[in-house]
């Protein structure tokens, strides 16, 4: 009877770490106040053609992100045609990602591409900002954005990394979750990496009192076509140095 305990409560315990582990689609959503379809079924169809566009494929320039990344395929179709699949460009952004679920996908796939890219733009932490989960502090959130930065740089030894400074998070300045997004900016200014080149295109897409520009967010986070050209803008001539 006391070897049958001892098994029944070995095994709870087992499941209980098992089920502790969340799989990375369930590690995925967007911000709940944002509009967005249902992760559950859509992440998994994502990330399998985000693994058959960058799994020994030729790669010039490889952006990582989440659904504002993803976007260049969708509101960005425009400049990423004409722009970067000239360049070789292979989008790994999956909407809805942490930046917990960017480092795993990285590990996952390996970043398996054929040739290493000559830059890497990395927009991340839109999704730990939010409210799922508990409003995850800047400073980890800072953590983790460094985290998937190094890893690329170490993966790429001489690849150019583009960092991209968190967009704005919702239409209102002195909202806390804006006030988070821009104290996540403010570290990520601090952060000391090698082959690096931290980028905001927040003026661009924000008038100097704060608030969103005419016809640049579709809703509260995410670009429309017009957001994209603003940041095409704003890589174009960091893509086009020589060197």
């Amino acid at each position: 009877m006391r070897t049958y305990v001892f098994f029944t409560a070995l095994l709870f315990l087992s499941l209980s770490s098992v089920f502790a582990e969340k799989s990375p689609e369930k590690v995925v959503p967007d911000p709940p106040d944002v509009p967005r379809m249902n992760t559950q079924h859509w992440v998994p169809r994502r990330y399998k053609v985000v693994r058959e566009q960058l799994m020994g494929k030729e790669c010039g320039i490889l952006f990582v992100g989440d659904s504002i990344t993803e976007g260049w395929e969708k509101d960005g179709a425009k400049w990423w045609r004409e722009l970067f699949l000239p360049m070789k460009a292979i989008n790994f952004g999956v909407g809805g990602d942490r930046t917990e679920s960017i480092l795993w996908r990285m590990e996952d796939t390996g970043l398996a591409v054929k040739t290493p890219p000559r830059y890497c733009v990395l927009l991340a932490g839109t999704n730990n900002i939010g409210l799922w989960e508990g409003r995850q502090p800047a400073e980890k959130t800072v953590k983790g954005i460094r985290e998937v930065a190094v890893r690329l740089l170490k993966k790429f030894p001489k690849t150019h990394l583009i960092l991209m400074e968190v967009t704005p998070y919702g239409p209102d300045p002195s909202a806390p979750l804006r006030k988070r997004q821009e104290e996540i900016n403010e570290l990520l200014r601090r952060l000391k990496l090698p082959r690096t080149t931290v980028l905001s295109i927040n003026d661009r897409l924000l008038k100097p009192d704060g608030t969103f520009r005419e016809g640049m967010f579709k809703d509260k986070v995410h670009l429309t076509a017009k957001g994209y050209q603003a940041w095409a803008e704003a890589l174009r001539p960091l893509l086009q140095k020589k060197g």
